[in-house]
């Protein structure tokens, strides 16, 4: 039979003890990525396979999420089988924002942004018609990245 020496112990101080010991702060909680539909994931591989194409662009995958570069610069990403904000959404970045694109957005209803200046914007994907201005937006995005 094992006898239990208090450095077996596992208490919520001595783990914040430690904690302070090796300066770690704990992780903040990751965020809940929701799952993607297959129609979805059948939309996004269309997207993907039209903006590999494009000069200097290669995927990489991460998160349940396909990563789209320009370079060494990551300017989209397209659901795998997770999604960054809505189930139906991919998601894009602009490093800086003309007056032209915000008005865009702004009259853009299928456009998700957490707040007006986020990075990363979420464009919603309500039918394969709306994959045309989708690439529209990818291209935005793809633009601006070879800007910078």
């Amino acid at each position: 039979m094992r006898t239990i020496r208090s450095s077996d112990a596992r208490t919520p101080t001595t783990a914040r003890r430690r904690l302070k010991k090796t300066g770690k702060k704990p992780s903040s909680p990751r965020p809940k990525l929701p799952r993607v539909s297959e129609e979805m994931r059948r939309l996004s591989a269309l997207l993907e396979a039209e903006v590999l194409a494009w000069p200097a662009v290669t995927s990489r995958p991460m998160f349940g999420l396909n990563g789209l570069y320009r370079s060494r610069k990551i300017f989209a990403v397209l659901p795998r089988t997770r999604a960054m904000d809505a189930a139906d959404s991919i998601a894009f970045r602009f490093s800086t924002r003309s007056q032209r694109i915000a008005t865009r957005m702004r009259n853009d209803k299928r456009i998700v942004a957490p707040t007006a200046d986020a990075k990363w914007i979420s464009f919603m994907i309500e039918s394969e018609s709306d994959t045309h201005d989708a690439l529209k937006w990818l291209e935005l995005a793809y633009r601006e990245a070879g800007k910078s």
